[in-house]
């Protein structure tokens, strides 16, 4: 399988960081970003790709969250594997291709980040024939689909117990004790990998299941108008025998084009992003949800958040980038000087320069002032400011060099 080279070069680009945002000759103001929680969820689904499940008609109900939330339209799996990508988005690295293994994993991972930050969570995982329950498999259960259990903190210590039957989720739901954070797994027969009788019934049942256990966690106060609730639906990887896409330009590779949504009362009501994501992404968006602003695991630590899908924060209206240099839309000759500064309600704690997505500066001042060598034609500059709060700011300009 094809994955280092070619995908570092491609997460490594920041394709989101031009994504949604406006162009300005002097200043901007703050941008959505990722807003805090402490009920956040993601919920599996498998080896389909985006083509395959978004509009279909024997998906119903999963159509109309993706309708009511947000929805990523250019979300590619890093690579073919189910293990391998239930991995990157808690671990956010490549570890193993042994789909089969009994073997738990001693990695900075999703596990560590929420027992640090003091956050509850659960595995919560259909057909799992009792609590903590290490075998590879049972009836449609398949261990590789519930990725937790696979890291030490969880497998060595008495959170085991937390990996739980699917139906424990309900029970909690009913009792106002759901964790902070959980991870979902339809069995086999339920998330699309199992389809003996064809794939448009493997559509139904699974649409079946997650209108059944989904919408009732949808129900809770958790996501009602006011509440701090994110759903994060999720394929692992698309399918397997055709759609090795890495991106809209890049068809082979990785692991295709596949369904990222998100649905909760901060989540942007039919939003449609067109940036480019990997799961690492995923995984620091988790994080941030829940407060953390740097240090993330492996990959995450500098894939962009996927901040854009949610509401902008009140909080942040009085923060400002100002572009200070240039002061026209054209120049003559490079290098360019790119100059900046920003002001925030908490303090700006770094500043970066991207021309034409690539990162090309950066500095832990609330200014920057920097010449940058840019080939003669037109440039798309973003000013990027984060503050003491993991909060994000930028300002755009388009420059034509002569």
């Amino acid at each position: 399988m094809k994955r280092t080279q070619l995908l570092t070069r491609i997460y490594s680009l920041g394709l989101l960081l031009l994504a949604g945002a406006s162009i300005h000759l002097t200043a901007a103001k703050a941008s959505a970003q990722v807003p805090r929680s402490k009920h956040v969820y993601i919920v599996a689904e498998e080896n389909r790709s985006y083509e395959e499940i978004v509009g279909s008609p024997d998906m119903p109900y999963l159509n109309s969250l993706i309708a009511k939330g947000a929805l990523a339209t250019q979300f590619y799996a890093n690579e073919h594997g189910s293990l391998e990508n239930y991995l990157l988005v808690t671990a956010g690295q490549y570890i193993t291709h042994n789909n089969s293994t009994t073997a738990v994993f001693n990695v900075d991972n999703l596990d560590r980040h929420l027992i640090r930050m003091g956050m509850t969570f659960k595995s919560y995982a259909q057909t799992l024939p009792y609590a903590g329950y290490t075998g590879l498999y049972s009836g449609a259960y398949m261990k590789r689909h519930a990725p937790l259990p696979y890291y030490t903190d969880m497998a060595n210590s008495s959170l085991i117990k937390n990996h739980q039957s699917s139906n424990q989720m309900a029970v909690d739901i009913a009792n106002g004790t759901l964790p902070n954070f959980a991870f979902i797994t339809p069995d086999g027969n339920h998330d699309l990998h199992n389809c003996p009788f064809g794939v448009a019934a493997c559509k139904r049942t699974a649409d079946a299941w997650l209108q059944s256990n989904i919408g009732l966690l949808l129900a809770s106060k958790e996501f009602q108008p006011g509440g701090d609730g994110v759903l994060i639906i999720w394929s692992d990887e698309a399918d397997l025998s055709t759609d090795n896409r890495c991106s809209a330009t890049v068809s082979t590779g990785c692991g295709g084009r596949i369904v990222v949504s998100m649905i909760g009362p901060q989540v942007k009501a039919g939003f449609r992003s067109v940036a480019t994501y990997h799961q690492q992404s995923v995984l620091r968006t988790i994080l941030e949800l829940f407060g953390e602003t740097s240090g993330f695991p492996a990959a995450a630590n500098t894939a962009p958040a996927m901040a854009e899908f949610f509401k902008t924060s009140s909080a942040s209206g009085s923060a400002v980038v100002t572009i200070t240099a240039p002061t026209t839309t054209t120049v003559i000759g490079s290098p360019v000087r790119l100059a900046a500064r920003a002001v925030a309600p908490n303090p700006i704690t770094g500043m970066r320069i991207y021309v034409d997505n690539l990162s090309k500066f950066s500095t832990s001042s609330s200014s920057v002032d920097q010449l940058i060598a840019m080939a003669r034609g037109i440039h798309n500059v973003v000013f990027q400011a984060w503050d003491s709060k993991g909060n994000t700011y930028k300002a755009s300009k388009q420059i034509t060099v002569q």
